[in-house]
């Protein structure tokens, strides 16, 4: 077994990448472990709604402005449902504070770029099997390219492994928070511009669907569906035809769907976040609904707060108290976007208001009075408004 001073970083995701560019801007040590290729990691479209927090957090770590551009704003949401569409200019509520929208694959791809031209040490194709720890370090089993097994000892892992994380498994004193809300999306990304310049939310006596923008040339849709289908139940004609009712553009989409995806309604926090020398971020610290974008922003922010505290303990300073904290730093903000992404998801989607699966929903009843009460209260209720624009686009309040 070999040893490296210094961090090990699983996963090269948005908050991986984070904490490795900033360890590398103070000469920290450290390797980031990816199992996948770079490839294959670059093109797997995900999240691409960016606070206006987010972005500023990235602008004062050297990252946005120098290494990444934000240049494409959202400023608007529509609500859509079969009766009423209403347009909330949110940025105009906020300052003229939008969000910004950089599709997560292409933000990763950049990050990688970047982190490995300045000399970073990034392992794609390598594949961490198990985590232990003890008072001395962290011992990492990894698994190369061509299978061959190792083992190497760091002062500390961060793990940003996603939903099955190993370094979360291997903190065996945190509280993990869980709960499956009923209903799925079903999740693609078709090759067009959006229907409009703008997000879309459209509720449905047969369920939800949703655009998302995510370039000039790309769109991301969802698709409530029952909790017992599978994509097999979907068939592009039958995606499409869906699609076009519930977002109410009449025709069929005729835009090139990519490959479809299920997305189950899980929510997840892990606490504390930490243990010894075992530290988690994203999604291996926390899982949330897609109601709202904020899971990729979560991440970057564990991220940098991570990344300040490792830098503190492992550089010239020596000293261990931010890093002790960081959980208890983070937790806050986790559970109160936490509250935020559930409510959204409630106002939403009709399997969370009926307790019926979408297809079994009937036009009307509670659900529907429910929703189009909190669309007359963003038209109507100025306060109201203002504190929906503010938490969406992740601007702090004045």
């Amino acid at each position: 077994m070999s040893g490296r001073p210094g961090v090990a970083i699983v996963g090269a995701g948005p908050a991986g990448l984070v904490v490795a560019h900033l360890l590398q801007r103070e000469a920290i040590p450290f390797v980031v472990f990816e199992r996948q290729a770079l490839a294959d990691l670059a093109r797997r479209p995900k999240a691409g709604l960016v606070e206006y927090r987010t972005v500023q957090l990235l602008a004062r770590e050297g990252i946005a402005g120098r290494i990444v551009q934000f240049t494409t704003e959202n400023h608007r949401s529509e609500f859509r449902t079969p009766e009423e569409s209403v347009l909330l200019e949110y940025a105009a509520l906020t300052g003229g504070r939008p969000h910004y929208i950089y599709p997560q694959h292409e933000l990763v791809q950049q990050l990688c770029e970047a982190l490995t031209a300045a000399g970073g040490e990034v392992r794609f194709g390598h594949a961490v099997r198990a985590v232990t720890a003890d008072s001395s370090g962290v011992v990492l089993s990894v698994e190369g390219p061509d299978g061959a097994p190792s083992q190497v000892r760091y002062e500390a892992a961060v793990g940003c492994d996603g939903s099955s994380s190993l370094v979360a498994a291997a903190m065996t004193e945190a509280q993990v928070n869980e709960q499956l809300l009923p209903g799925r999306f079903l999740v693609m990304v078709a090759a067009a511009p959006p229907l409009e310049r703008h997000t879309i939310y459209a509720a449905h006596p047969r369920g939800f669907a949703g655009q998302m923008r995510r370039g000039p040339a790309q769109t991301r849709y969802y698709l409530e569906i029952p909790g017992t289908d599978v994509a097999a139940d979907w068939p592009e004609r039958r995606v499409r035809n869906e699609l076009a009712a519930r977002l109410g553009t009449g025709r069929p989409l005729e835009a090139p769907l990519g490959e479809t995806g299920i997305l189950d309604l899980r929510v997840r926090v892990i606490e504390p976040m930490q243990q010894g020398r075992l530290f988690v971020a994203g999604d291996a610290a926390h899982l949330i609904t897609p109601a709202g974008g904020k899971g990729m922003n979560l991440a970057i922010q564990d991220g940098i707060e991570l990344a300040h505290g490792l830098i503190e303990r492992f550089g010239p300073p020596q000293d261990d108290t931010r890093l002790s904290a960081y959980s208890r730093i983070r937790l806050p903000s986790i559970w109160q976007t936490e509250a935020f992404s559930n409510w959204f998801l409630h106002v939403l989607l009709t399997s969370l208001r009926d307790g019926k699966e979408p297809s079994a929903a009937a036009p009307g009843g509670f659900s529907h009075g429910l929703r189009h009460g909190w669309i007359v209260a963003l038209q109507n209720d100025p306060l109201f408004a203002r504190w929906f624009a503010h938490a969406y686009a992740g601007v702090d309040h004045d």
